[in-house]
């Protein structure tokens, strides 16, 4: 019985370390410090939709043009933002709006070329589900879920014994 506790933990170490091992190799193969992005909001729909992955290649600022989805940070923000170029303004910075808003959001008249992630080339669609269902259920109710899993497992363990 030991032994499966001890495999678990392992297993578990092993998957992080790998999921890791796999971002910094893409990250570095794609030229980008972000290359992997799940979707958490419909602003950018029909062109991808809440639960998608995005997979983003490193650009050269200078290269991005009118039309481009590109991912960048926002100051005081702690999610990544994904929207399209819609201006190039005349010091090198863009304006963006996502293609399912009204309009442009405040922030994104002025995104400074720092900020910038990537640009988007390839989605795949739903897999951004299991992180926004960790990030909007699991971490919020932590508890309950440490409860519950608890449970499991000692239910688990009590049939076992009979």
């Amino acid at each position: 019985m030991k032994g499966s506790y001890r495999e678990t933990v392992f297993y578990v170490i092993a998957g992080v370390v790998l999921a890791w091992v796999l971002n910094q190799g893409l990250a570095y193969a794609l030229s980008t410090d972000m290359p992997v992005v799940a979707v958490e909001s419909n602003s950018m729909i029909p062109v991808f939709y809440k639960g998608d992955i995005l997979v983003l290649n490193g650009a050269d600022p200078s290269q991005l043009k009118i039309g481009d989805v590109i991912v960048f940070s926002v100051p005081g923000r702690d999610v990544p933002v994904v929207h399209r170029i819609v201006k190039i303004n005349t010091d090198g910075s863009f304006q963006t709006k996502g293609d399912n808003n009204p309009g442009q959001l405040s922030f994104e008249q002025y995104v400074s070329r720092s900020n910038v992630h990537g640009k988007v080339f390839l989605i795949i669609p739903y897999l951004g589900w299991v992180k926004i269902g960790v990030l909007e259920f699991v971490v919020p109710n932590l508890i309950w879920v440490i409860a519950l899993f608890i449970l499991v497992v000692l239910i688990y363990q009590c049939r076992r014994l009979v």
